[in-house]
């Protein structure tokens, strides 16, 4: 059963918390103000991020159990380190930076409020920031193996979420089934889907 946090009705307890609470206000905040921008419902097809790959190429990991009870909670798509990786959708760059088990990541939010999440990146675009519009022809980063991925081949963690834990509709979604090739000569998604 889901309540409502109540992390945000208590007192921080250190200044390292305070902090904490103000960068997450910030992105709620941010994430609002594209929220009102942004369609209300959510793509229903998502175009291939690793560029040359194919839906019919992603073995389908969502769900397999990994380290400390949890369970993958996205798709692993395998390429060359290097390989440039797009926007799945239109949006905006929500937040980039890096984490324990993501390493370099970028959170791209779109239609519906999903949020999509590139992980494990080699490095970023060049001169990509928090705020910037994006379509599935912005490149964002390059395949790495980045965070909890450093022993594995290199490859992009793609990853979709809705809702949010503060209320109660968090969600995990797993991309394989939304994926469609695209047309890497045109970046426009191939109606002709090859599973």
């Amino acid at each position: 059963m889901c309540t409502p946090s109540t992390w945000n009705r208590t007192e921080p307890r250190t200044e390292a918390e305070r902090k904490e609470r103000e960068r997450w206000a910030a992105y709620r905040e941010k994430l609002q103000s594209y929220l009102l921008q942004l369609p209300k419902e959510p793509d229903t097809r998502l175009a291939m991020p690793v560029q040359g790959a194919r839906v019919r190429q992603v073995a389908n990991t969502f769900g397999a159990a990994r380290d400390g009870w949890r369970t993958h909670e996205g798709q692993d798509i395998f390429a060359s380190r290097g390989t440039p990786v797009y926007s799945a959708t239109s949006g905006f760059v929500w937040r980039i930076g890096q984490g324990q088990l993501g390493g370099l990541y970028v959170f791209v939010v779109g239609p519906g409020g999903r949020r999509y999440y590139y992980a494990h990146l080699e490095r970023y675009a060049p001169g990509l920031k928090e705020g910037q519009k994006v379509t599935i022809r912005t490149l964002l980063g390059y395949v790495g193996n980045t965070g909890n991925a450093r022993t594995t081949p290199p490859h992009l963690h793609f990853g979709v979420y809705s809702g949010s834990r503060r209320t109660c509709d968090y969600r995990v979604i797993d991309p394989l089934p939304l994926l469609a090739d695209r047309d890497w000569r045109s970046y426009t998604l191939n109606p002709a889907r090859n599973r």
